[in-house]
This record gives C-alpha cells, structure tokens and sequence, in this order.
C-alpha cells in the first residue's frame, strides 16, 4: 500500500512537471506562429485545438502509461522522496483541481442560461432546431447532445434561404464537436493561454463557415444573415459551453469579408486528418515495439527530474 502510494506520489509529481514543460513549449510556439496570419497553421482550427490540448493529453498519457508502470517495476521499495517531491504532487493535484472547477464553474452558467432559453421554447416547424422567445438569434448548445436554439427575432429578420446556412453553420459547428472541445479546453488551465483559446474560437468560426456554404450564393446569405444579426450581439452574451452565430462585432465583419471573398477551394481538414494520423502511427509504432526499454528510459527521466 505505502509502495502504490508512492507510485502515486511520484508519478503526479512527474505529470506536474511535464505538464509545465510542455504547456510553456506551446506558448512558446504559439508567441511565434500568432503574428503569421498567413501560416496555415493559424487559420486551421484543429491544429489550434491540438497545439491547446497537447501539453495535458501528452502528460496524462507519459504518467498512465510510462511513469506509473515503470516506477512500479523498477524502483526499489525504501522511500527516497523528500519534501519537494511533495510539493510537486500537490501541484499537480491543483492544477487538475483547477480544470475540474473550471469546467463546473463554465457547466454551471451554460445550464443556467439555457434552462432560461428553454422556458422560452414555442411550437415551431424546423427539423433541425427549435425556436424560443428568450434566445439569442441561432446557438448551439449541449456537449453530449447539441442542439440548435433560434429565436423568433432571427426568424423575423432572416430569409428562408439565409436562416438555412445559417443553422447549417451551427450544424458544423455539431458535427466538430466543438462544444466538447470548448469543455475540454476548460479542462486545461495554465496562465498565458487566453489568445491561444481565443485564436481557436475564431478559427472555428470559420471553419464552420466555409463548410457550411458551398456555392457564392450560400456565402452571400451567411454574410447577409452575419450582417443582419449582428445589431443583436449585445443584447445577450453566450455562455462558456455553447456555441452562438455572431459574436463581437470586430471578428463578425472580418467573418462577412472572408465570405465576400468566397471561392470554391480545397478543403484543408482531410489533409490535417491524415497528417495527423501519420504522425500519431509513426509515433506509437516505435513506443509499442520498444516497450520496456522506453519505461527504463521514462524511470531514468523521473529520478533526474523528480527530486
């Protein structure tokens, strides 16, 4: 029992330290890819999640996989920790302490707003989202189940053929999953990584933009229907965990340029799935085959790192 504790002990300390590492190489990353708007990097909105989410998922999967076992086989059973290694683990537990208030502290005012929303709800005739009173004009909401909320303010104001791309737009933004990565990213603290979250958030837009609309006409009903909404932005705010059409008016206009610009091109998401895939396969491959040499190497690496 004190044996597995110590694993334990050793091991949160070992993920704090990583963590940190990690977390400060995606900042430095980030500091020298953000001014480069014409990177592909940038503008790509699962690229910006994956350099967001990388330092937590690298650093739970070295801890579970790696550190645990092999402080389990291969370190000696008399204690050799000292005061430091304490402070470590508990640093560790903070930070996870930390992710998991801000996810229910994000969780908590999502479901307050949407319960308000919800009791707005009306009869209406729209398969693929139902429309309220008290909403702002098209949201997303929901991680595990999303769904589209339109206020009847959009529906007075938008077309037929604009309130279409519009919830299409939000149905992209479904079909990414972007409410689970918005909670995932809550998930994730460390100081500095606000421009980082919002670069991310903007990216999305407008990756849902671009697949929501598939011909010039549909990229003039987005923007007109951008145009239209956006005198409503701030008339209510869009909780942490839900996804709204408009946002600030800066970011909205830049939105309407781009679909002004509109063209029919290659879409980039395929080529960054398989780029990814590849570099995960020649990354496991490797691990998998040489298994016990790299738990040696990951023991080695905690006694120089964890006091």
């Amino acid at each position: 029992m004190i044996f597995a504790a110590r694993d334990i002990l050793v091991s949160l300390a070992f993920f704090a330290i990583v963590y940190a590492l990690l977390s400060s190489s995606a900042l430095i990353i980030w500091s020298s890819i953000r001014n480069a708007h014409q990177n592909s990097v940038v503008k790509s909105a699962n690229c910006l999640f994956g350099l967001r989410v990388f330092p937590l998922a690298t650093s739970v999967i070295i801890t579970v996989f790696f550190t645990l076992p092999s402080f389990w086989m291969m370190e000696r059973h008399s204690p050799d920790e000292d005061g430091e290694t304490f402070l470590l683990a508990l640093c560790a537990v903070m930070i996870l302490g930390a992710g998991l208030f801000r996810v229910w502290k994000a969780h908590a005012k999502t479901r307050r707003a949407v319960s308000g929303w919800m009791s707005g709800v009306v009869e209406g005739h729209m398969p693929d989202a139902c429309v309220s009173t008290l909403a702002p004009p098209l949201v997303l909401v929901g991680v595990c189940r999303p769904r589209v909320i339109v206020s009847e303010t959009a529906i007075s104001v938008l077309s037929d053929s604009e309130m279409r791309v519009a919830i299409e737009h939000e149905l992209r933004h479904k079909d990414s999953l972007d409410n689970l990565k918005k909670f995932l990213i809550s998930a994730i603290p460390f100081p500095g990584m606000r421009s980082l979250d919002r670069a991310w958030r903007e990216a999305a837009e407008l990756a849902a933009d671009e697949a929501a609309v598939t011909n010039r006409r549909e990229a003039l009903d987005l923007a007109a229907a951008l145009i239209k909404l956006s005198k409503f932005i701030q008339q209510q705010s869009i909780p942490p965990m839900a996804t709204g059409l408009v946002a600030e008016v800066a970011f909205t206009t830049l939105r309407v340029e781009c679909l002004l610009r509109w063209n029919e091109k290659i879409s980039r998401g395929k080529h960054n799935r398989i780029l990814f895939l590849i570099v995960l396969i020649t990354t496991i491959v490797p691990v998998a085959t040489n298994y016990e040499t790299t738990l040696a190497l990951t023991h080695r690496l905690t006694e120089i790192l964890v006091p």
